[in-house]
This record gives C-alpha cells, sequence and structure tokens, in this order.
C-alpha cells in the first residue's frame, strides 16, 4: 500500500491509525482525496476489515 508522495508522511499516519486502535493488518483499503487545489491537504479513508470507516485530515507534509 502507497501513502502519499512522500514517506514522511508515515509518522502522521501511523500516530492516527493509532488513536482509532488499528494496526496495519486492520486495514482493507486506504484512500486519499486532495482536498486543496493544490492537492497538499487529504482527507484520508481508512476502511477496516471490519467494516468500519475511519477518515481524517492530514497534510501531504506533515510528519
Amino acid at each position: 500500500m502507497t501513502y502519499g508522495f512522500l514517506p514522511r508522511n508515515w509518522p502522521a499516519f501511523q500516530r492516527q491509525l493509532a488513536e482509532r486502535g488499528l494496526a496495519m493488518d486492520d486495514i482493507e483499503k486506504v484512500e486519499l482525496r486532495p482536498t486543496t487545489p493544490s492537492g497538499t491537504m487529504m482527507d484520508v479513508v481508512v476502511t477496516a476489515r471490519s467494516g468500519d470507516v475511519h477518515v481524517f485530515r492530514q497534510d501531504e507534509g506533515n510528519g
């Protein structure tokens, strides 16, 4: 699974997963939806294997 465009995004993504009690193995899919024309702010939609959907907003450069 790729996430965003820059590897520095992973720490922020992992923090969001931890806050929601999700492990990587719990994830069915991840969708990235740019919320600004430049694509620097993203809505991240994580669908868990359980069917639960988790949504959070993250700056593309946020690490």
